[in-house]
């Protein structure tokens, strides 16, 4: 009988002991002492290689409109402009760091419409030819390859305000050039004529990582892509020579819109802190 009851004494004291050691750890789980909770959120390390690709739009704008005329005649440039065209890129690179990022970009620039308006008075204007106004139209198409960095400036709740700049070169072209003397009824064409120029870009945005591998970014951007430059336009009729200059764009810049998608190609190493 003493044997009996020394064993249930110990079964039920083991089993007390059990129970509130399950007890005492769920307890500090519950507490956050002795669980997973003690482990810090894994921070990025190492290099992590992108692919990038984007789309947006550009907004336009000159520094004026120039033809050779202009020094020697009393010619005022009444308007100049550059109408808006879509942008398709493609770009690699690296996340350096979780605050640094680089990559190169190459994109395509779509058509943009070159209108341009000009008069020119000389007194009297009863003489023929002494006073008019000329209408110029052009297609402009632009070829870019930028090297970009920028500073990702901390998350908050998923999104990740940034800056940058890059620098690269611009490949623009003036395409199907037509200058109209409407008092005259004259037209002159000019042949299609590509600059190649130093580019610089500054940027603004947004970033949101929609899954670990895979960030959608919202973006803003300044580029200055250079001059561009017209052929020399010919009168339709080939035997007129009507001395006639190439027309250029002094300096042509934009505001771009962009929405970019990133897709990392391999997944960043999660390291802890040592305690």
């Amino acid at each position: 009988m003493t044997a009996t009851r020394v064993c249930a004494t110990s079964r039920a004291a083991f089993a007390f002991s059990l129970l509130a050691m399950t007890t005492g750890a769920s307890l500090a789980a519950d507490l956050g002492y002795g669980s997973v909770k003690d482990v810090p959120p894994p921070a990025h390390s190492g290099r992590t290689f992108y692919l990038k690709g984007t789309i947006g739009v550009s907004n336009s704008d000159t520094g004026g409109l120039w033809n050779e005329a202009y020094d020697y005649g009393n010619f005022t440039v009444g308007h100049n402009d550059v109408k808006s065209a879509p942008i398709f890129g493609l770009g690699f690179g690296v996340e350096a760091n979780r605050w640094l990022r680089l990559d190169v970009t190459g994109e395509y620039r779509g058509s943009q419409l070159l209108i341009g308006q000009d008069s020119y008075y000389t007194d009297p204007c009863s003489t023929a030819g002494n006073c008019g106004t000329n209408e110029i139209t052009a297609d402009i198409e632009s070829w870019v390859g930028l090297a970009n960095a920028y500073i990702d400036l901390g998350t908050f709740r998923g999104i990740t305000p940034y800056v940058g700049g890059g620098v690269g070169f611009a490949s623009v072209s003036v395409q199907g050039l037509k200058d109209v003397n409407v008092p005259n009824n004259g037209v002159a064409f000019a042949g299609d004529h590509t600059d190649t120029n130093f580019a610089w870009a500054l940027y603004a945005g947004l970033s949101y990582d929609v899954t670990p591998q895979f960030t959608m970014d919202f973006g803003y951007r300044y580029l200055d892509l250079g001059k561009a430059r017209s052929g020399t336009p010919q009168a339709y009729d080939p035997d007129y020579d009507c001395g006639c200059s190439a027309f250029e764009v002094k300096d042509l810049t934009s505001h771009d819109l962009l929405i970019s998608a990133r897709y990392r190609l391999n997944e960043p190493t999660p390291t802890y802190a040592l305690k």
